[in-house]
């Protein structure tokens, strides 16, 4: 009796990405990690500027956001999103990860 064996192995490789952080956290005032430890590992691992935002809350302590986001959208207009979009969905004991697509349009009065 002969037995056929055929081994086929692919991979699809990307660059690893520590912490896994594209452009904000925000930070339940129980999670696992600091604002302060999570700041840090950014600072060594990532060479794009963050903004850190502490908020006084009953769910989320922080944000650390892309300092470019930044540029096209106010503190305010951030701080209000993330409370009325990402809060209500999340535990003081978690750190939520987001990935955020600004559209800025602009148009001339002439």
């Amino acid at each position: 009796m002969s037995i056929n064996k055929k081994i086929h192995l692919s991979a699809r490789v990307g660059e690893y990405a520590i912490p896994p952080l594209k452009d904000m956290l925000v930070l339940g005032n129980q999670s696992p990690i600091g604002c302060i430890a999570m700041r840090r590992a950014i600072e060594l691992l990532i060479k794009t500027p963050f903004e850190h935002i502490e908020l006084q809350d009953d769910v989320i302590s922080d944000i650390l956001v892309r300092h470019h986001i930044l540029r096209r959208v106010s503190r305010e207009g951030l701080i209000d999103f993330v409370m009325a979009n990402l809060k209500p969905m999340m535990g003081p004991d978690e750190v939520l990860h987001a990935e955020l697509d600004v559209s800025v349009f602009l148009s001339d009065g002439d």
